[in-house]
């Protein structure tokens, strides 16, 4: 009995923070990164069955109730993540492996899946992309009409979307990726008082101790340079490594921070203010980023030692 309404709790949960991005698109980007929570939840507190029927059923649902697509995109982008986060963590992987682990996992099965539904469609997927991202454009450029905004304003606005879209197609596998690795830390961020509550040690280490392998730098370098060939074969390949490469340096920069910060008289206060202006100047991530590369050479969070003389 317990394991049956487990499982109707967790279809519920699940079907609604899902269901919710289609529904109300800028509330459900948030509450679609936590969709695969009730699974795993369910997952460390039932077992395995309930969590395969939570996710069968929720898939089920939402082809029924929204489409056939909606069903396959939370499978592809929840599935992966519900099922093997909980069963990594229950191995004693720490939480950046963990990360690491489901994020690339997850990757590739859209990858193999995507793959195999446009040779049997017979679909040109970039053409596809572009196609939803010129629709979204023409809506948005719409709307900036309707609120008053016209002639070279509405011209310069058009431009700088048209960049930006034609940025996006080309950088859209990195930035799945990306996604899915922002799911993956915000389920494991999310289940870890439940699962401490529930009698589970993990030893999930603490974020300002991330260090990223020293080899993963010369992949870095390596896709920096491959940006120089005059082939987009090259080129595109190279820039999506180079976003994700570059994504996980801004994690480690922000654990520099975090350390260097932590050791300050008003904690608080500095960390507050850093924060802010993270979001206002996005510039400073671009920094970040490089403090975390140099970090592998400076170890900014080793404290100095003063000499007496």
């Amino acid at each position: 009995m317990a394991r049956l309404l487990a499982v109707i709790l967790g279809t519920a949960a699940t079907f609604a923070l899902f269901a919710v991005s289609f529904v109300l698109p800028p509330l459900g980007f948030f509450t679609g990164l936590l969709a695969p929570f009730p699974v795993v939840y369910y997952r460390l507190r039932q077992g395995r069955g309930p969590a395969f029927a939570i996710l069968a059923l929720a898939g089920a649902a939402l082809t029924a109730a929204v489409s056939p697509n909606a069903g396959a995109i939370y499978l592809l982008q929840c599935g992966v993540i519900a099922l093997l986060l909980p069963e990594l963590l229950l191995r004693g992987h720490s939480a950046a492996r963990t990360i690491a682990w489901t994020t690339g996992v997850s990757a590739a099965v859209v990858a193999v899946v995507t793959g195999i539904l446009a040779l049997v469609s017979n679909q040109d997927l970039q053409q596809a992309l572009s196609g939803e991202i010129s629709t979204s454009i023409s809506r948005a450029l719409a709307l900036y009409e309707k609120s008053g905004v016209k002639g070279e304003e509405l011209s310069m606005v058009k431009k700088s979307m048209d960049m930006a879209a034609a940025l996006l197609i080309r950088i859209y596998p990195s930035l799945v990726t990306i996604l899915l690795g922002i799911m993956a830390g915000c389920n494991l961020a999310l289940i870890r008082r439940p699962a401490f509550l529930m009698g589970y040690r993990f030893n999930l280490g603490n974020f300002k101790d991330l260090r990223l392998p020293e080899p993963l730098v010369w992949l870095l370098i390596a896709a920096g340079f491959a940006m120089l060939v005059p082939n987009e074969f090259v080129t595109i390949p190279a820039l999506n490594v180079l976003v994700v490469t570059a994504t996980l340096y801004f994690l480690q920069g922000l654990a520099v921070i975090q350390t260097i910060i932590a050791r300050q008289a008003f904690y608080s206060v500095i960390r507050l203010f850093f924060w802010v202006m993270l979001l206002v100047q996005p510039y400073l991530a671009a920094i970040v980023a490089v403090l975390g590369i140099f970090d592998l050479w400076g170890d900014f969070r080793t404290p100095k030692k003063q000499e007496n003389l």
